[in-house]
């Protein structure tokens, strides 16, 4: 469940960098707000396309330096610690590819989705968040 704060975290970075919000705007950790934010048909779940459109949107934000692919120094602004690195570098050529990005983010959709309905609700975001 530790990585799983992470994925939200994840999340909310996305609120301060979306074309939404401001650029100069400190990243909210609020678990409702992102997942506002998220849900991107306001339906009220995020379902996998819309969490695979902000895990895109997040990778190519931390990508500084455009290479298509996450370096160590570069996780930190996509909320991914060092020690989920070698995790998420399933291939161990020291980089995170999109798909591995996109990979290991699924493994926490897929934990925070108690229900298994491949839909996130705000109740499920929360807990998630708070665990």
């Amino acid at each position: 469940m530790r990585w799983i704060s992470l994925f939200f975290l994840t999340l909310a970075l996305v609120l301060s960098t979306s074309p939404a919000g401001s650029e100069d705007s400190a990243p909210t950790h609020d678990p409702k707000a992102a997942h506002a934010q998220a849900d991107l048909n306001g339906d009220g779940y995020i379902d996998r396309r819309e969490f695979h459109l902000r895990m895109v949107e997040v990778f190519y934000h931390a990508d500084v330096d455009k290479t298509g692919f996450l370096k160590p120094e570069e996780l930190n602004k996509a909320t991914v610690f060092e020690e989920d690195f070698s995790e998420a570098d399933s291939d161990g050529d020291g980089k995170i590819s999109l798909y591995e990005f996109l990979e290991y983010r699924f493994d926490d959709f897929d934990e925070a989705d108690t229900d298994s309905n491949g839909l996130l609700c705000i109740e499920e975001v929360t807990a998630a968040f708070e665990g």
